[in-house]
């Protein structure tokens, strides 16, 4: 069931990128995940991180990588402070 987007709260940028590993692993549900849908929508910024994200972390599958969200989310957030 989507959400209207009347009821759906604007989120900032620095919102959307904390919810960006719960989206990626389908965990993000409800008016949180519409809100993020909607931020998206409406940011190629954040669009971009998470499309790198989900290709990283397909990469990572394809090369049996095996590693925890955590980590993967400190190598990924080191590896963009350096752009």
């Amino acid at each position: 069931m989507k959400t209207s987007t009347q009821h759906i709260k604007a989120i900032n940028c620095d919102e959307a990128l904390k919810r960006v590993f719960d989206f990626i692993d389908d965990h993000l549900r409800g008016k949180a995940r519409a809100e993020l849908e909607h931020h998206l929508e409406t940011c190629r910024h954040c669009f971009d991180r998470v499309e790198f994200e989900k290709r990283l972390k397909s990469r990572l599958r394809k090369l049996n990588v095996e590693a925890s969200a955590e980590t993967l989310r400190k190598r990924v957030d080191a590896l963009l402070e350096q752009f």
